[in-house]
């Protein structure tokens, strides 16, 4: 069994957390959150009262900034009422309508931030949405979970609501479906309560302050961690104060770690480990590598047989020389954070059968990843084509690297 310890420590500009398996000695997963640097800094999830700029009908969008001096991007989808504050909507978004919008992806390079006009709040095992009015389980679980997840839904919601992947492990015979109803009741009664308030609110309001993604990372993380682990005082009061909203149960596991003489990041070589997730050149116990590189469209992972070089012609051993580098290269597009389009050179096994099973194992690894990863295909000049949801920025980019 796995010993694996949830790490919260404050890093360089911001707050570092990860997954570490204390036996093997490496991160299974890790995110970073930047500190904001001032109150206009915006972060997944925030709902603000944003101003319209312009309208640009050839791509059905818009132009708004959500602060002073803070632009976002706009998609317009006609299938959500937006919620527009200084005027009675008619059908249409117009430059000036003061108009509640909700960040749903960051600033990628020269890209601006993606805001929606779908107002959603989610819970550990819930999303209830203001634009959209479906109600409806996560296609992620199984169809008898869904009919089983779906039938407990309240009537009497205002909103759209999705119940999570994270629901279906109440389903067991030991467990109750309470906490799915009353988190749904209680989302509900939020967002009617900021829909009230974001009415009356001046522009450039920032009506809902999301919880940091090393919070988020914690309740929605599908890897089962036995502790929780801080050094700060101050994250220590936030940590207990969220999970004594959304995990109760897991109060006892959280601790602080106290001992000025071997800090805590020394302790989980968090450096040591960081530098690795950086590199270009990654190594597999069979002494094979990856190289893994960005380009300006794509990233682009190479496998490499390395040392091994007396086994080269073994057609079975270069499957296996795959098969590994697939569950590693998986793991580190997991913890680089890496997104849009990746492309896999593997090494050539000239067997159509052993490029399926690769290709099934892959499929299988991804599904274990919280961002919607999807293993396309292998193209015709012999690459694995996979592409990976863009939310936040990779790894390298928020440590400025």
């Amino acid at each position: 069994m796995n010993d694996l310890r949830y790490i919260i420590t404050k890093y360089r500009d911001g707050v570092l957390s990860f997954v570490s398996d204390t036996k093997k000695g490496k991160m299974e997963s890790v995110g970073y959150t930047q500190t904001a640097e001032n109150a206009s800094d915006a972060k997944i999830g925030d709902i603000f009262v944003a101003k319209v700029k312009n309208i640009t009908g050839q791509i059905h969008a818009a132009f708004i900034d959500y602060a002073p001096n803070k632009k976002g991007y706009l998609p317009i989808n006609t299938e959500y009422v937006p919620m527009i504050t200084n005027r009675q909507y008619d059908g249409r978004i117009l430059a000036g309508d003061e108009i509640l919008v909700q960040l749903e992806k960051e600033a990628v390079r020269t890209k601006e931030p993606v805001f929606t006009t779908n107002l959603s709040l989610a819970g550990k095992y819930s999303v209830i949405s203001y634009g959209n009015t479906y109600k409806g389980v996560s296609r992620k679980c199984s169809k008898s979970e869904r009919e089983q997840l779906r039938a407990i839904i309240p009537q009497e919601i205002d909103y759209g609501v999705v119940i999570r992947t994270n629901a279906a492990s109440l389903l067991s015979p030991t467990e109750t479906l309470q906490p799915v109803i009353d988190e749904i009741q209680y989302l509900n009664q939020k967002m009617s309560v900021l829909l009230h308030d974001g009415i009356h609110r001046t522009c450039y309001s920032r009506l809902w302050n999301a919880a940091p993604s090393y919070l988020t990372r914690m309740r929605d993380d599908r890897i089962a961690y036995q502790q929780i682990i801080t050094d700060d005082p101050q994250i220590y009061e936030e940590i207990k104060d969220f999970v004594a909203l959304y995990m109760p149960e897991r109060l006892v596991d959280l601790s602080m770690y106290q001992d000025n003489v071997y800090p805590l990041q020394k302790l989980y070589r968090v450096e040591t480990q960081i530098d690795e997730l950086l590199a270009k050149k990654v190594w597999l116990k069979s002494g094979a590598y990856l190289v893994i590189e960005k380009t300006e469209a794509m990233y682009v992972i190479d496998v490499n047989s390395g040392k091994n070089i007396s086994k080269k012609e073994n057609a079975e051993y270069i499957y296996q020389i795959n098969m590994e580098a697939a569950s590693e290269i998986m793991r580190q597009i997991r913890l680089r954070n890496l997104t849009g389009i990746i492309m896999i050179d593997f090494i050539n096994m000239e067997d159509s059968a052993k490029d399926h099973a690769l290709l099934q194992q892959l499929r299988v690894l991804a599904k274990k990843d919280f961002i919607l990863t999807t293993i396309v295909d292998i193209t015709a000049l012999g690459l694995v084509e996979i592409t990976r949801k863009k939310t936040t920025k990779s790894l390298a980019e928020q440590l400025g690297k």
